[in-house]
């Protein structure tokens, strides 16, 4: 197709799902180039769509947990991106956002525990040093973090609280947590719903979290169950991740309750995905297996979609 004359090929691309577009991106290198401006992707995330053409475009991300023996090699986890730099993309890192106030959602669904595997992890896990780094980060912090019990915690200030208990495998959730710098205040959401709320400066190691990932991160159990009582390592999420969203500014109730239903927000700033558009997924998502299931807006069962 290299040929034909550019202008073509572009009105072309507007007819292809993002599947066949990714695909064409192996194909050669005008077609890599040009998918990999995140523009492209960008016109087709902001305009009109169905449930089922966003599918395509962005499927669903799953992490493969921690595994019994505690394979390191083997975790799964991704790379929050940040939207200011699509022309050169970059990480995003939360701890950046220590002067103003800021939002994030997830949509995310846990997994049954295996033999092999263990219930719940690390959703969002900060630290010191990089997940592939081979010295113990010293600082580390999991934001948001389910236990083996199904004990959801969430929290970016110094206190990890329980918010939500016995959360249940192959079900949707989604989780907001809001930061209001000025009146130091965090509000967490789940499925739309106040699940609890605290006043407080960010944690104290906040300077030093200068590394972060999706779907692992570093625990110190002590007497939790991370995954059990007086663990100390890396604590893989077992699960799927539908979408993860940096906002800047907090979010209103009724901004949490349109992302609730599957809504998307037009009136604020969007600083930070997972799965942003246009950029090769070797980088950032590592080890993760992309499926195709129910979305959130389609049922609150998870199902899996033949391919």
């Amino acid at each position: 197709m290299e040929p034909l004359p550019a202008d073509t090929l572009k009105v072309l691309s507007s007819f292809l799902t993002g599947v066949d577009a990714f695909n064409l991106s192996h194909a050669n290198s005008w077609w890599l180039n040009y998918v990999d401006d995140g523009s492209f992707w960008q016109r087709r995330l902001r305009s009109a769509q169905s449930w089922t053409k966003r599918l395509l475009v962005a499927p669903s991300l799953l992490f493969q947990g921690r595994r019994a023996a505690d394979n390191l090699h083997s975790t799964s986890f991704a790379y929050l991106m940040d939207l200011k730099q699509q022309n050169e993309p970059r990480r995003f890192q939360l701890a950046s956002q220590s002067a103003t106030s800021f939002s994030f959602d997830v949509w995310f669904s846990l997994l049954p525990a295996t033999a092999e595997r263990c219930y719940g992890g690390v959703i969002y896990g900060l630290q010191s040093a990089p997940r592939d780094c081979r010295p113990w980060p010293h600082y580390h912090q999991p934001v948001v973090v389910v236990n083996s019990a199904g004990d959801l915690h969430c929290s970016v200030l110094d206190a990890k609280p329980v918010v939500a208990t016995d959360l249940l495998p192959s079900r949707w959730y989604h989780l907001v947590l809001n930061y209001d710098h000025d009146l130091q205040r965090q509000d967490v959401y789940l499925d739309g719903e106040s699940v609890h709320s605290d006043i407080g400066a960010l944690h104290e190691e906040w300077g030093f979290l200068m590394h972060e990932q999706v779907g692992t991160g570093c625990v110190t159990g002590g007497d939790r169950e991370f995954p059990y009582r007086g663990y100390l390592g890396w604590y893989g999420f077992n699960g799927i991740v539908d979408e993860f969203r940096v906002w800047g500014g907090a979010l209103s109730g009724n901004d949490v309750a349109e992302l609730a239903v599957g809504g998307r927000l037009s009136n604020k700033e969007l600083r930070g995905s997972v799965k942003l558009p246009g950029t090769r997924t070797d980088n950032r998502w590592v080890n993760v297996q992309i499926v195709s299931c129910s979305r959130p807006s389609e049922a609150a069962q998870v199902e899996f979609k033949a391919k």
